[in-house]
């Protein structure tokens, strides 16, 4: 039998592994439709928006595409598809697709949770800025932006850039700054080791360890989970800990 600290335990990791938009929480591709009047339209368009323009962009354009750069074919949408009560909070569960102009959509599925609506919405739309937008950003939008590192990588022996988003925590990891770059430098190596075609990619590693063991692992690649890579991630060394943590980190690779 579970004890109570256990049992707290277990619910952290469900809730966080929403939070997180992990491998079991998005829609069924095929099966998912967003919910029509949850969120409306324009108030994410404000959101991405504003974040344009406070990064310095005067030539925000909104179409029926959604909100992108005046001469980008890059276009940014985002919807709500579903608010839950978890306790004495809520979760809310969204939908963030980025229009990519070689051709490709990047679709990502991200939770938030918060004491009401606004609050979960809110850190739903804070993990998307700190894990994944500034990678997109400067990958597609606008090379000059200086918030994010383009690394020159090589992948089967030729040369690709690589945006590594910031590595984003929850839980009780008490990670340290040398503890936190060897982990990310982990899963650096652990991706050029992959086979990617010459088209650009984005991947998002995904993370949990609760009493010293892996209780989730999940390495997506252009939408889709990718067994391989999802494999070498499990068997990096990441740190040992009694309590709960997850990691996320989101690349482009072009």
């Amino acid at each position: 039998m579970k004890t109570s600290a256990q049992k707290r335990l277990l619910l952290a990791s469900f809730v966080v592994a929403l939070a997180f938009g992990g491998a079991g929480c998005k829609p069924t591709p095929g099966q998912y439709q967003p919910a029509s009047g949850v969120h409306a339209p324009n108030e994410m368009e404000s959101f991405f928006e504003e974040w344009l323009h406070g990064h310095g962009e005067k030539d925000v354009v909104v179409d029926a595409r959604g909100v992108g750069l005046a001469g980008n074919g890059t276009r940014l949408k985002a919807s709500t598809y579903g608010v839950n009560k978890t306790g004495a909070g809520y979760s809310v569960e969204m939908e963030f697709r980025v229009a990519l102009p070689g051709g490709g959509e990047i679709v990502e599925y991200v939770a938030g949770v918060g004491e009401d609506e606004t609050k979960a919405r809110n850190d739903s739309m804070a993990n998307f800025v700190l894990t994944t937008f500034h990678a997109i950003y400067k990958s597609f939008m606008n090379a000059s932006d200086p918030h994010q590192e383009i690394e020159t990588v090589s992948i089967d022996g030729k040369e690709r850039e690589m945006a590594r988003g910031d590595m984003y925590f929850r839980g009780e990891s008490g990670f340290e700054g040398e503890e936190m770059k060897a982990i990310r430098d982990s899963i650096r190596e652990a991706i050029v080791q992959q086979h990617l075609g010459v088209h650009p990619h984005w991947i998002k590693v995904v993370y949990a360890q609760m009493n010293s063991q892996p209780t989730m692992v999940a390495v997506t690649r252009d939408n889709r989970d990718d067994l391989t890579p999802t494999a070498a991630v499990k068997a990096l060394p990441w740190p040992s800990r009694d309590t709960f943590y997850m990691a996320k980190q989101f690349i482009v690779i072009k």
